[in-house]
């Protein structure tokens, strides 16, 4: 095989990028496991235990791990202070929930917009996934690699980045630099990852991951405790997201901003095609 058969994972050390990594063991002789870094992150050294299980499973592959930064990318493409406004109105109850003007029901659609785009502006999620996603080209085209996944699923819906329609406008954009980026975990039901890392002797149980959900067992997965994710995760997000309209809108936005983003930082950068 050509010494290019390498794939890069985008890896946080849980199951579903795990799941991954394994997925792709028998089509690459190298497997690079990316954890990308910042400020918050609970113990950056717990991807290490699955990293190290899936070496120890398949001893005749290279499988190898890199963590890198992308704190300074972080704060440079961040919208700051319309992110500090619209959580400081959200705090002090100058805003509510959209459910009070469903789908602008009450005061007229231009407000209800006008609302859904200042909760918004509080995704930490989607905003750190802007540029994960710079740092994760950036790193690809240094180190000449053409195919790149990550763990996303259908089961984290409040991450914007991971809904499939942003997913799509993420793969074009990795495709102008000739970076193949996918997702192998999206429609694979839970229970079949799990299933599959224990089978292949990366997890000690088979329901792992609802073990480690519940506490029962040390999580071996990166953890953002970053206050504002955890602000639009648990406040913010449901406000949002109510009915099938409104989710509807959620995902227009999530794809207008993803995209959006992604093209100014990416020229801002001067990360050419």
């Amino acid at each position: 095989m050509p010494d290019d058969n390498v794939v890069a994972v985008m890896y946080s050390g849980g199951t579903d990028s795990t799941y991954a990594a394994l997925l792709q063991i028998p089509d690459f002789d190298h497997i690079r496991l990316v954890t990308f870094i910042r400020r918050g992150l609970i113990n950056p050294r717990k991807p290490y235990h699955h990293f190290e299980r899936l070496k120890k499973a398949f001893p005749d592959k290279e499988i190898t791990y890199d963590q890198l930064g992308f704190e300074d990318i972080y704060q440079k493409v961040t919208p700051h202070d319309a992110k500090l406004k619209a959580q400081q109105d959200v705090l002090q109850q100058n805003i509510g929930a959209l459910w009070e003007d469903p789908n602008g029901k009450h005061y007229g659609r231009e407000e209800y917009e006008k609302k859904l785009k200042i909760l918004f502006m509080t995704n930490e999620c989607i905003q750190c996934k802007v540029a994960m996603h710079i740092a994760a080209i950036k790193y690809c085209l240094e180190n000449n690699i053409h195919e790149i996944c990550d763990g996303s699923n259908t089961e984290q819906l409040d991450d914007g980045s991971q809904l499939e329609d942003v997913k799509s406008i993420g793969k074009n954009i990795f495709k102008r630099y000739g970076i193949n980026f996918f997702a192998p975990v999206f429609h694979v039901p839970a229970d079949e990852r799990c299933r599959a890392l224990y089978e292949a002797g990366i997890t000690d149980r088979l329901n792992h991951k609802t073990l480690e959900k519940n506490h029962k067992i040390p999580s071996r997965q990166l953890q953002c405790t970053i206050p504002s994710s955890v602000f639009w995760t648990v406040c913010v997000f449901p406000w949002v997201v109510y009915n099938g309209p409104s989710c509807d809108d959620y995902i227009k936005m999530s794809c207008a901003y993803y995209k959006t983003e992604m093209d100014k930082w990416l020229k801002e950068y001067n990360i050419l095609p």
